[in-house]
């Protein structure tokens, strides 16, 4: 199935598993599918099954968005204690979509435990209290781990849950990562488990072969060893002066707490020029995604300069992880998207693009994990296989039977939906949207006179090209302060706007005494290192100074 028709589906409303062979675009699809609910005000919950993969989309775990945590049981008392939580009240009644990623690590048990507390919050018997439910990953990926005192853990298609969800089945079958056929033909055997001689020479015709790469190969492992100790160890290996950028936060202690925990980037992250680098963020417009490798060109507070493995110069700036709901930002974390990259186990590695990677598999335990590791890489010409063992390519013999169902429910829903009238088609999905829209009023999207959707990047340059007061662009776009600062912040670094543009704002917004006093601050904490951080600045001034308007006034301390 296209992505295109995978997405018509999900705008008819239906519940959909969301799945396909590594690379072919199942999470740039969800961003799709979400960006197309937010914009038409669309509550939609973004989670999944591990912090990791969560913090790809700018999401939360499920287990924590559910309330559910690490339980594995749940009693009427428990419910009844969660009931007393009015976040996750309002946070229920409110979500139209809920959204689910990398659900092959997910216990089948707690699936149902969740649909168990969307009906108890919902008042209502349906699956999931009558949420749309996108569940999205690949059982020939990493399975769901039994900890000591937990149930013996299933994928979730052993759930009650699945079968009563009554899914629509969308199995992508396009490959975005890979173009090297005999690389692609590699992989589609392993998932299929039709290995050949063929097959199995082309991985050892990589056997302790350096790849074509202008960058050292990222090194992947089976075990959790120190990969911090080995980066560290590779950086001290460079000359040259040792640049740091800390982390920023802001908004509910405990949920950026959560966002540090799962984000690849550190809150500390030490760089000198030659240091090897990975991405750890998708930015399609700036030209890298999750796990693109590139070396060091130059490091200042609020740019380095990457030369990726591809040749390409790109300028990183600080980018934020969020925590949202309701569409208002309930925290932030805000780094360079960048982690050192000698090193990183297969586990962190899921969900990545790697350009070059250095693998050995000769200690694989898990079914999956020779195919999780070796589909990180683009092509066999960016693989070094230093070692490989008989279990590093099995597959779940089960997965297999079953993915052979899910193939011809996929055909089925391809079928069916091919068999729609376009206009009955579109009629069904506006009626959808606005079933879940709030006031079932569906919110118009700003489009130029050649029909383009405008950014919400732009919509906010133009205001502020035109001096609309910063209160009445907060109001009219019906955004919070902090996205706003968000929005001029990145216009100024694209140099989109210029200082003399957002000069009216700080006499309009900015008391003269306040605005000096948070400067005064920042000089103290900054010296000559010129970073600006906002946590060091809050703790400095009286508790009646808001992260806005510190932010407010960092917009014009930066030179």
């Amino acid at each position: 199935m296209t992505q295109q028709s995978a997405l018509d589906i999900l705008k008819l409303g239906y519940n959909v598993y969301l799945t396909g062979s590594a690379g072919s675009g199942k999470t740039y699809l969800l961003n799709q599918y979400i960006a197309y609910l937010r914009e038409h005000g669309v509550d939609v919950a973004v989670t999944a099954s591990t912090g990791i993969a969560a913090s790809h989309m700018n999401g939360v775990t499920i287990h924590s968005w559910s309330g559910l945590g690490v339980r594995h049981t749940l009693s009427e008392y428990d419910l009844e204690g969660m009931e007393e939580k009015r976040y996750l009240w309002d946070r229920f009644q409110k979500t139209k979509v809920l959204i689910i990623d990398e659900v092959s690590m997910l216990h089948h048990y707690r699936l149902d435990l969740i649909d168990r507390i969307a009906r108890f919050f919902k008042r209502n018997n349906a699956p999931f209290g009558g949420m749309q439910v996108i569940l999205c990953g690949d059982f020939f990926q990493l399975p769901p781990v039994a900890r000591n005192g937990e149930p013996d853990a299933h994928f979730i298609y052993h759930s009650d849950a699945w079968k009563n969800l009554d899914l629509k089945v969308c199995y992508l079958t396009e490959s975005h990562r890979h173009n090297d056929p005999a690389f692609i033909s590699v992989l589609n055997a392993i998932r299929g488990n039709t290995m050949s001689n063929e097959t199995v020479n082309h991985l050892l015709a990589r056997l302790n072969k350096e790849p074509e790469s202008l960058v050292k190969p990222t090194k992947l492992y089976t075990h959790n060893i120190d990969v911090d100790a080995i980066n560290a160890a590779e950086l001290e290996k460079v000359e040259g002066d040792l640049h740091t950028h800390r982390m920023s936060d802001q908004g509910i202690e405990a949920l950026t707490l959560a966002l540090k925990s799962s984000c690849l980037a550190p809150a500390t992250l030490h760089l000198k020029k030659g240091a090897q680098v990975m991405f750890v963020k998708n930015n399609y417009e700036a030209g890298y995604v999750n796990g693109t490798l590139g070396v060091v060109l130059s490091s200042a507070p609020q740019c380095v300069v990457v030369h990726t493995a591809q040749g390409k110069i790109i300028n990183a700036v600080p980018q934020d992880w969020m925590i949202e709901e309701d569409g208002k930002v309930k925290a932030k974390i805000t780094q360079m998207p960048l982690r050192l990259a000698w090193a990183i186990t297969i586990h962190k590695s899921q969900g990545m693009t790697l350009d070059a990677a250095e693998i050995d598999l000769s200690k694989a335990f898990e079914k999956g994990m020779g195919y999780v590791a070796l589909s990180r890489v683009k092509a066999l010409s960016g693989l070094k296989l230093v070692g490989i063992n008989d279990r590093a390519l099995e597959v779940s013999e089960e997965v297999l039977m079953f993915d052979e169902e899910l193939q011809k429910q996929s055909a089925a829903s391809e079928t069916w939906l091919a068999s729609l009238n376009p206009k009955v088609k579109e009629k069904a999905q506006f009626e959808f949207l606005a079933s879940v829209a709030p006031h079932g009023k569906v919110k118009k999207v700003k489009r130029d006179a050649s029909g383009k959707k405008v950014s919400t990047f732009e919509q906010t340059r133009a205001m502020v090209a035109e001096g609309v007061v910063f209160k009445e662009i907060v109001e009219k776009r019906g955004l919070k302060a902090e996205t706003i600062i968000d929005h001029i912040e990145q216009l100024l670094e694209e140099e989109k706007l210029s200082a003399a543009d957002i000069a009216y704002i700080k006499d309009e917004e900015l008391k003269p005494a306040r605005f000096k006093k948070i400067a005064a601050a920042f000089a103290k904490s900054t010296g000559k290192n010129q970073d600006f951080w906002l946590s060091p600045i809050k703790k400095m001034l009286p508790d009646d100074y808001s992260f806005a308007e510190i932010r407010l006034a960092r917009l014009f301390l930066k030179k």
